[in-house]
């Protein structure tokens, strides 16, 4: 059995990537297991909640600075990683791309928060966090993920993962220090993108090249709907959380945060399974039925167990104190089920039959809709308004995807 999985290059190369994925988001998922508790414990849920609300708002330029590189170059460098002037063209064009989007961002963010006061009175906070959204965002998963030698970004992650983990509790003792949260993320993200840096360059012999301006151009227009089909989210996923703590306070943040990263914690699982056949699925998308069953069977049991095991999981991260953390964990469970279903059609289908525009205004129609509804609704019901925009977008955005892969797998069929 073991010997017909493996049975040729392609899917010894994907059971590989797999496996080093399990481990990077085992590891991962591990990190909020032990830093959430001793995070609210240690800094507070009040100061937990600012620190993440500072977070909401650099997270509108990770998006930006990413710009959908993830999907679009991955692609590219997934079909020429046997031609090393292509891959070097690819490489220096996608990281200055993303470069020059960062120095925007970071100018832009700078700005907002020097003139306003609710930011600039925790200037360092909003820096700090600014400056690991940066590094983070820089970082190029999507040559790793191309070339199909996901083992890397194994060692990379969970390297700075431990040296975080220890600077972590080294350092951070007291509520004053909660400012220190980013800044110890950031650094971590630092060494991380310099070492991916040194790696691509001696391990896979790729050199960065001075990139032309129209390469640049072309680069952000093929970007361009994956871009907002990943930015788009972003008005509705992280507005949530900056509405709440507009229009509420920042325990409700903390609250509404740590509720949504034991989801995302189990939702990481989505992401291996997605990072590992999407260069696969790029060559080979008629195994597309074999991803499509893996998706939805790991996304059904989980889903499940996460509602079931809700309040064991408040009681072990959080105490007796939060508990009420486990039913805002048991309505969001089903957000779980809803994005391995869109990642299963949308990114994984739709986005490699180069239906990226659908994806794309899917996204941003859905996205649009629900952030103006949560400009409303948060306000008058706070963290259940915040979960129903959650749930609701997650939910349109699936039917949408779904209705269009059996429209579109239909038109392939019938060729």
């Amino acid at each position: 059995m073991i010997r017909k999985l493996i049975n040729t290059e392609d899917k010894r190369r994907l059971v590989g990537n797999f496996f080093s994925l399990i481990v990077l988001r085992g590891f991962q998922f591990l990190i909020p297991l032990i830093t959430l508790p001793y995070l609210v414990r240690t800094i507070g849920l009040d100061n937990f909640g600012l620190v993440n609300f500072a977070l909401s708002l650099a997270l509108y330029f990770g998006a930006v600075i990413q710009f959908g590189f993830g999907v679009t170059a991955t692609r590219e460098i997934a079909r020429n990683r046997d031609d090393k002037v292509k891959l070097s063209k690819i490489y220096s064009v996608t990281l200055t791309a993303s470069f020059l989007l960062a120095l925007i961002s970071a100018i832009t963010f700078g700005l907002i928060v020097m003139v306003f006061d609710r930011f600039n009175q925790y200037l360092y906070l909003y820096l700090f966090t600014m400056l690991f959204v940066i590094f983070q965002s820089l970082f190029p998963i999507w040559f790793f993920q191309g070339v199909e030698k996901m083992k890397y970004i194994t060692f990379l992650s969970l390297g700075t993962s431990v040296m975080f983990l220890i600077s972590l509790f080294v350092f951070v003792r007291q509520e004053a220090d909660f400012f220190l949260v980013p800044l110890l993320n950031a650094i971590a993200a630092f060494i991380t993108f310099t070492m991916a840096i040194a790696i691509i360059k001696k391990q896979f012999k790729v050199n960065f090249i001075r990139p032309k301006i129209e390469d640049i151009k072309l680069t952000y227009q093929n970007g361009y709907h994956a871009f907002v089909s990943q930015l788009a989210p972003n008005l509705y996923n992280n507005s949530a959380v900056f509405l709440l703590g507009l229009f509420a306070n920042n325990t409700l943040v903390g609250l509404y945060t740590a509720a949504t990263k034991v989801i995302d914690a189990v939702i990481s699982l989505a992401y291996i399974l997605s990072n590992t056949f999407l260069p696969y699925l790029s060559r080979n998308l008629q195994s597309h039925k074999i991803f499509q069953d893996i998706m939805l069977a790991s996304g059904t049991v989980l889903t499940i167990a996460t509602y079931a095991m809700a309040d064991w999981i408040a009681r072990f991260l959080f105490s007796v104190d939060n508990i009420e953390i486990a039913t805002y964990i048991q309505f969001l469970a089903i957000c779980i089920l809803l994005l391995f279903v869109t990642m299963t059609y949308g990114t994984n289908f739709l986005m490699l039959i180069g239906k990226d525009r659908v994806v794309k205004n899917i996204a941003l129609y859905t996205s649009l809709f629900f952030f103006g509804i949560a400009f409303f609704i948060i306000p008058l019901w706070g963290i259940w308004g915040a979960i129903a925009t959650l749930v609701g977008a997650r939910l349109t955005m699936m039917l949408a995807i779904v209705l269009f892969y059996f429209k579109f797998k239909a038109q392939l069929q019938s060729i």
